[in-house]
């Protein structure tokens, strides 16, 4: 294939199963490097390239396939370059990291993928309608869009202090700014803006009613980064900025969530799993406030992992999810579903327990083998999506051919529910 014409021709919903798979992967690979000896596999460079290719290769290149599907812009031949760069730089990520860690090819797709992203949030800003009538949706896509280009930040500064040798707290705050903008931010507003877009069906006197609560809940996320600077106790205003932000947005989510949920269709099992876990997570966003727990938290690498899966795994995922395949569509998809929801649960419950109960000097049994089996789930119920997205598409392709009219499934109700009921 001449060209970039490879760009044009990719199916992405297969792709972006394909990452989904991969990704489980590497945490396959990170939980056995837990368990058993590693061999010349270096952690820290498995651990990146798990962590670049979960932000580009699979929630980046989802939320961008469901706004450039909201904003009509999949025609675009833009759009389809931020896409395909967006793949070749995932799995550049994937492949450098894991080689080289932090070295000149990895920064080099590092780079690309941030220029990626700028090009995409300029496109989205200029396409999207952010006076349409759902002025949920527009404002929640709006700040993503925001918090996509201001977490930006992070990185770039990573270089310069870097060069300079400082690479002490500030570079570390460096690093907590991105992932806070990116999971509190980008990916949070980016996977509620689209839920929004298709399960909020408010009316405007509503929406002006819950505006003033959706200022709270997306700006108090600016100061809500500075809980992750906690952990070096820093100066007292810090401490009430971080408490402040984490305490108004918590009560604006829950405000929001008692005045939206009654104005929303039947919500499906992912969408309720994403509504509770985002609920755990502002709450959780409180109680690392208080000094005691902040503290125990910091010092608990379990309990931070916990976080990070509990929005990516929890909060983000299951949206894209849902939102990507209709998996509330069939008897397959809803026991995929069920299947999923329950690894993330029992994968969050190790991770968030094993730190509580160690207090009290109890351990879960053969915990690090426990992990490794519930990430090879995940690897599982992957593989079992991708087989029906293959079959339906087959099936569907099948349907088009109309060999004999008597019997198409097109003509005849019999067979075209039977045809429904598979897809």
């Amino acid at each position: 294939m001449c060209g970039m014409e490879w760009i044009k021709r990719i199916d992405y919903r297969r792709w972006l199963l394909v990452n989904f798979i991969v990704l489980a992967l590497f945490g396959v690979i990170l939980r056995y490097m837990q368990c058993f000896p590693s061999g010349k596999l270096n952690y820290l460079n498995i651990l990146h390239a798990h962590s670049h290719f979960a932000f580009a290769g699979w929630i980046f290149l989802a939320l961008a396939l469901l706004i450039a599907g909201q904003i009509q812009m999949e025609i675009s031949p833009a759009f389809k370059w931020i896409l395909g760069l967006t793949l070749l730089c995932a799995f550049g990520m994937l492949f450098s990291f894991s080689v080289q860690g932090y070295k000149t090819v990895s920064i080099i797709f590092s780079t690309l993928f941030l220029l990626i992203t700028y090009r995409f949030a300029y496109l989205v800003y200029n396409k999207w309608d952010f006076k349409s009538d759902n002025i949920i949706s527009a404002r929640l896509m709006k700040m993503a869009i925001a918090c996509l280009v201001l977490s930006s930040i992070g990185p770039l500064a990573l270089g310069a202090l870097k060069a300079s040798g400082n690479t002490g707290i500030v570079y570390q705050n460096a690093i907590y700014f991105y992932l806070h903008f990116q999971l509190n931010g980008w990916m949070l507003f980016g996977a509620l803006g689209v839920f929004a877009c298709r399960y909020l069906n408010a009316d405007n006197a509503l929406q002006k009613t819950v505006n003033p609560w959706l200022s709270l809940f997306l700006f108090s996320a600016i100061p809500l980064f500075f809980i992750f600077t906690l952990w070096i106790k820093p100066p007292l205003w810090v401490f009430f900025l971080a408490l402040v932000g984490a305490f108004i947005h918590t009560i604006s989510w829950f405000v929001l969530l008692k005045k939206l949920f009654g104005f929303t269709r039947k919500i499906p099992l992912l969408i309720q799993m994403a509504l509770i876990a985002i609920s755990l997570k502002v709450i959780f966003q409180v109680l690392v406030c208080v000094p005691v727990i902040g503290g125990w938290t910091f010092s608990n690498r379990n309990l931070i992992i916990g976080y990070i899966h509990l929005i990516t795994l929890g909060c983000i995922t299951p949206i894209l999810l849902q939102e990507l395949f209709n998996v509330n569509s069939t008897v397959v998809y809803k026991t995929l579903n069920v299947l999923y929801c329950m690894l993330t649960v029992l994968y969050l419950m190790l991770l968030f327990l094993q730190p509580l109960l160690s207090r009290y000097e109890i351990l879960i049994p053969h915990f690090q083998y426990c992990l490794l089996l519930i990430s090879v789930l995940f690897c599982v119920a992957g593989v079992l999506y991708y087989i029906r997205l293959s079959n339906k598409k087959r099936i569907k392709k099948l349907t088009r051919v109309d060999l004999n009219h008597e019997h198409s499934v097109e003509t005849n109700p019999f067979l075209r529910q039977k045809y429904n009921d598979f897809i």
